[in-house]
C-alpha cells in the first residue's frame, strides 16, 4: 500500500533460470485509470508513480532467450492521503471594561484551512483575587462573563477541527471602576 504520488519501485531480481541463462524482463502494468506508466518495462526494477487511488497490478514475464516464464504479478494499492491542517484560534482583541459589566468574548474569527467545523473550549486562566467570574458557556463560540472586580482577567480559547486542537489563544480583559465626577457649583451670593 502506497500513497498516490509516491514512487513505486518494482523488483524482479529474484527471478531465476534453472540453466543459469541470462534473463530478459518484460513488465506490464494495469492501472485503475489515470496515466501511470512504467519507467522501463524491460528493466529488472522499473518504477512508476500512481496518479489515482486504486489497485495497480504489475505483471512480470522473464525469458531466457528460448522460453518464457509463467507471468507473476504484484498488486499495489494506492490511496490518497489527506493531511489535516491544525485550526487557528482567535480569541478576539483585548478589552477594557467597567467593573460589573458583562464581557462578551468572541471566538468567531477562529478558522480552519481545511474548512472543518470547529468546536470551542474557553477557560478563564486568570482573574483578580476574590473574583467569582465564570463563563456563561465554555463550549460556545461567544460566551460571556461578569467582570465582578477591578483588575485583569485572561480568557483562553482552544478550538478543535474534529482531529486536532489549535494552539491556545488568550485575550486580556481589564476591568476598571469608573469614577463619575460631579462638577462643582459656584455660588457668589
Amino acid at each position: 500500500t502506497v500513497n498516490v504520488g509516491d514512487i513505486v519501485t518494482l523488483d524482479g531480481s529474484a527471478s531465476t533460470d534453472g540453466d543459469g541463462d541470462p534473463l530478459n524482463y518484460n513488465w506490464s502494468l494495469s492501472t485503475p485509470g489515470g496515466g501511470a506508466v512504467l519507467s522501463n518495462p524491460n528493466a529488472v526494477s522499473p518504477t512508476f508513480v500512481p496518479d489515482v487511488d486504486g489497485v495497480y497490478t504489475a505483471t512480470l514475464v522473464v525469458t531466457d532467450g528460448i522460453d518464457a516464464s509463467a507471468p507473476d504479478s504484484a498488486s499495489i494499492t494506492a490511496q490518497i492521503v489527506v493531511v489535516n491542517t491544525p485550526p487557528v484560534a482567535d480569541a478576539g482583541p483585548d478589552q477594557t471594561v467597567t467593573t460589573g459589566a458583562t464581557v462578551p468574548l468572541n471566538g468567531s474569527g477562529s478558522s480552519d484551512a481545511d474548512g472543518d467545523a470547529l468546536s470551542f473550549r474557553w477557560s478563564l486562566t486568570a482573574v483578580p483575587a476574590g473574583s467569582a467570574a465564570a463563563l456563561s458557556d465554555s463550549l460556545a463560540s461567544n460566551p460571556s462573563f461578569v467582570a465582578d472586580l477591578e483588575g485583569s482577567y485572561v480568557a483562553r480559547l482552544i478550538v478543535n477541527d474534529g482531529e486536532v486542537d489549535s494552539p491556545a489563544e488568550s485575550v486580556i480583559i481589564t476591568s476598571q471602576t469608573v469614577v463619575i465626577n460631579t462638577a462643582p457649583v459656584a455660588n457668589a451670593g
